[in-house]
């Protein structure tokens, strides 16, 4: 499963999100999304890391967390140009 730049992708709970950046790090992809009013009109305040996982043959998407999260936030805000 790969998520595209400025895609909409509906994640647990129905809550939408529309991915910001995606970076290839340690040879896994990871993608900075935000999430976004039901409408689909408004952005939140709500940002994550996520990334896929195969797990007995299924797709899943997970939450990055801890020092790995960290690390991936400074690489999408240089990619973003954000301070």
């Amino acid at each position: 499963m790969f998520f595209s730049k400025n895609e909409v992708i509906e994640l647990a709970h129905g809550k939408k999100h529309i991915v910001l950046d995606t970076t290839k790090y340690e040879g896994k992809y990871y993608y900075y999304v935000v999430e976004i009013t039901e409408d689909e009109q408004k952005v939140t305040d709500k940002f994550k890391v996520i990334t896929t996982v195969s797990e007995n043959g299924n797709l899943f998407v997970k939450t990055v967390k801890d020092d790995l999260y960290d690390e991936l936030v400074r690489i999408f805000k240089k990619n973003l140009n954000i301070r």
